[in-house]
């Protein structure tokens, strides 16, 4: 009776020891998809604020459009403080402050990424550019941590201008992955299947070459220079042999 008492015991304890260490597997689990991933999930939330403001501002640019015929001029709404185009939006760092802005609008990473904002310009020979009095058209740009920090979210699927990784924004550098855009806005700002970067080496440009190849080979190409054509890439970096 003994002996039989001692052997259910053990069989009892056997068991508790199986779900013991179930239960610590289980929470392991979990604990080591939050550990791994928590930089993509935080990436993520932060780009849907980042879209979220830039649909607002769109909104908010088409109703100023509405009242007064034109969008808003830099020194409105930039924190630059100056008539020049492209400039930044961050609305905690801009004065004077532009009241159609109803709540505060600024990249949460204010000081290393800003919203970029562009809009029409015109040209003085032998003086400059100079943004119109009354601009009509305007492109808000923005850089998406999922994209830019090697996260591997990144979803062709929702893309819509063919950014890929940073090849919206301003000639030459671009650098953006998202924007939005006013109706009849020029298209030269915004990436297409046939953007063309270069490759570096020793810090030269070598070769002019589709943006899918430097994706496709593994080549450094993020961070380099991108162009809308690949005519503009080799002029700009002086390529005999693209001619």
């Amino acid at each position: 009776m003994r002996n039989s008492t001692l052997i259910n015991n053990k069989r009892s304890f056997t068991l508790l020891e199986i779900l013991v260490v179930f239960t610590i597997f289980t929470m392991l689990s979990v604990v080591i998809i939050f550990v791994i991933k928590p930089i993509s999930i935080v990436n993520r939330a932060i780009d849907i604020g980042r879209k979220r403001d830039l649909d607002d501002a769109k909104k908010i640019l088409e109703q100023y459009l509405s009242d007064t015929g034109c969008y808003p001029q830099p020194t409105q709404i930039c924190m630059e403080g100056t008539n020049t185009s492209p400039c930044h939006i961050c609305t905690k760092a801009q004065h004077p402050f532009f009241s159609y802005f109803t709540r505060e609008l600024c990249d949460p990473r204010h000081g290393t990424s800003d919203y970029l904002y562009q809009t029409d310009t015109y040209l003085i020979p032998k003086v400059g550019y100079f943004t119109s009095s009354c601009p009509k058209w305007f492109h808000i740009f923005t850089v998406l941590d999922s994209v830019s920090m090697n996260d591997d979210s990144y979803d062709p699927a929702q893309d819509i201008w063919g950014c890929k990784k940073g090849g919206c924004g301003v000639n030459p550098l671009y650098g953006y992955d998202y924007l939005v855009t006013s109706p009849g806005g020029p298209s030269d700002s915004v990436a297409t299947s046939n953007w063309y970067c270069y490759l570096s080496q020793y810090g030269r440009c070598v070769q002019c070459t589709p943006y899918e190849n430097c994706v496709s080979s593994g080549n450094d190409c993020y961070g380099k220079m991108l162009y809308p054509m690949r005519q503009t890439c080799c002029t700009a970096n002086r390529l005999s042999s693209c001619n």
